[in-house]
């Protein structure tokens, strides 16, 4: 089994800076990880004021990104004076570069004798739906073509893994005081009605990605659809202005329309919303992790309320 110093377990953590990969980092440290394996937190930027306050915590930095997997791995290498990657969290951002960059790093994890392999993807319809449901939204198929890479990959038992699905983040609505978010808030409105979304805390991706990590008996070859709420836009703005104070900022209709138009991802995205929809199993969930965070929580806690 690969260690560091022969003692500790070394995890890499892709996007250790970012929403899914920091929330992984923030809670493996949380549980206690510094003192019984070895955090590597990935960044393009060693200097930078997120990934020196990683350091300041004891997390080893590993500089690189994605455009060259096997490079991270030989960089990992260093940081760990020859020792070698134990587990890793894989996140990438959507876009063109998605699927090559993370069909790459599972490839590179294999070559170079990870044990553990956790991938961050996208629920598209439940747990018993999604492995089938590539759907029609580009950067939702793309994920799933890296999950079943994952899996061809890691037949015979070559690496274990986890895959997480995530559904919409909340965290998309701090985005709200720019314009982003109002797109989001108003495409939600516009386009859902009365249909229910479900909504998960980048900070429960983390929780669950850390327990995979640190527990990987009890999460191997398992298949996680992860939120934390389920609710309506109405509900949403209802329970957003009781505890801020206004509603959720919005923008125009015929603008969010527009842009859903010409930005087709996002397009096709709100749609699958409108028409399928996200499935995880919420009651399944809490009893596995009673404190997920309600949206109600979320809002309380992310700092809208002043």
């Amino acid at each position: 089994m690969s260690t560091d110093g022969m003692s500790k377990k070394a995890i890499l953590v892709i996007g250790a800076t970012g929403k899914q990969g920091g929330a992984t980092i923030n809670a493996l440290i949380e549980d206690g990880a510094l003192k019984t394996h070895t955090l590597l937190a990935v960044t393009r930027d060693p200097d930078s004021t997120t990934a020196r306050k990683l350091a300041g915590h004891g997390v080893r930095l590993v500089q690189g990104d994605l455009t060259d997997c096997n490079a991270l791995f030989r960089n990992a290498k260093t940081v760990l004076e020859g020792g070698s990657v134990w587990g890793v969290f894989s996140v990438q951002p959507a876009g063109k570069r998605e699927e090559a960059q993370g069909k790459a790093l599972v490839d590179a994890a294999v070559a170079s004798n990870v044990d553990f392999f956790v991938y961050t993807s996208v629920d598209r319809g439940g747990e018993v739906r999604s492995p089938r449901n590539a759907t029609k939204v580009p950067h939702f198929a793309s994920k799933h073509r890296i999950e079943q890479h994952l899996r061809l990959a890691s037949r015979n038992d070559q690496m274990k893994w986890t895959i997480l699905r995530p559904v919409a983040f909340m965290e998309n609505l701090a985005y709200a005081h720019g314009f982003e978010g109002k797109v989001m808030a108003t495409a939600w409105r516009i386009s859902l009605g009365n249909k229910p979304l479900q909504l998960v805390a980048t900070q429960d991706i983390g929780w669950f990605a850390a327990q995979a990590l640190l527990r990987p008996d009890d999460f191997a070859s398992r298949s996680i659809s992860v939120a934390g709420d389920e609710m309506s836009f109405a509900q949403a703005n209802a329970i957003f202005k009781s505890k801020v104070g206004y509603e959720m900022p919005q923008t125009s209709a015929l603008l969010t329309r527009f842009i859903m138009w010409l930005a087709g991802d996002l397009g096709a995205m709100i749609r699958w919303f409108a028409a399928e929809g996200y499935g995880a199993d919420l009651a399944s969930l809490r009893a596995e992790h009673s404190d997920l965070l309600s949206f109600e929580e979320w809002v309380v806690e992310s700092g809208w309320v002043k």
